[in-house]
């Protein structure tokens, strides 16, 4: 819930007519994100899906600092986005940990290129171990666990340097379809106990509802903001919300936007 300070803050993240365009392999320019608007409040969860192609990714790189655009602006906490900063941290779709690493320096090791402490390091890491459910596996290697382990290491990692920002590009979507109803729920767990803001990139319509305060739905060539949809499901989120006719309702509201694309891409 946003209280009354948070909401005379500026927004998490505040995207404006941003319009980026690529240079095909013909030489062409690509239109990719024309004109997207987009706000994610502090504390707030927003999911964005789409159809492939529709440029979510591109978009959340742009909100990490890690590409450019053409035109328009992103702040991120009231400050224009000019590269990478200590406030966004980032959980990608594959796990990108470093095989040669331990889970517990896996997990330390942002804090240890900014040049904290073994020690005090390993005490952080420690603690988020347990809480993303793998204490006793601090040695263990990311060849020895699971894809559903690996992805809890990667979030542990990203919330070890303490970021304002979590930003994920479709973080479950390797992973069996039962692991990634339970680390949904994890997720949520971890999230209701910070103060984080979330943008969160996904193909899965139950997914996208289930974890979302807004989502937003964005249509292809070029990439572009169609709708926003409230989710107004109550919280704390659980297995139970799955069964609730609103829930259900919402769902097939995102499916019927997405059809309505894919039916007209069919029919051009």
């Amino acid at each position: 819930m946003t209280t009354s300070t948070e909401a005379a803050l500026p927004p998490a993240i505040e995207v404006t007519d941003l319009t980026k365009r690529y240079v095909g392999a013909d030489g062409r320019s690509v239109l990719a994100l024309d004109r997207v608007q987009l706000t994610v409040g502090r504390g707030e969860f927003v999911s964005i899906i789409g159809p492939s192609g529709c440029g979510k990714t591109t978009l959340l790189k742009m909100v990490g600092g890690i590409l450019p655009w053409d035109s328009g602006s992103i702040s991120v906490l009231g400050k224009e986005v000019s590269g990478p900063g200590p406030e966004r941290a980032t959980v990608f779709q594959s796990f990108a940990l470093l095989p040669w690493m331990t889970v517990l320096d896996n997990v330390a090791f942002g804090l240890k290129v900014r040049g904290v402490a073994r020690s005090e390091r390993h005490d952080v890491a420690r603690k988020l171990i347990a809480s993303v459910g793998l204490a006793g596996f601090e040695e263990s290697y990311p060849r020895q666990l699971s894809g559903g382990m690996q992805q809890r290491v990667g979030l542990a990692r990203a919330l070890a340097v303490k970021p304002h920002l979590l930003l994920m590009d479709e973080p479950f979507s390797a992973i069996d379809a039962q692991t990634r109803l339970l680390l949904q729920t994890d997720l949520l767990d971890i999230w209701s106990k910070t103060d984080l803001s979330v943008l969160f990139i996904t193909h899965a319509m139950d997914e996208a509802v289930f974890l979302s305060d807004r989502v937003i739905i964005m249509g292809a060539r070029p990439g572009h903001v169609t709708n926003v949809i409230e989710v107004d499901l109550p919280r704390p989120r659980t297995e139970a919300t799955r069964l609730d006719p609103r829930f259900v309702d919402l769902t097939g509201q995102v499916w019927a936007r997405l059809r309505g694309m894919i039916v007209e891409e069919t029919a051009a």
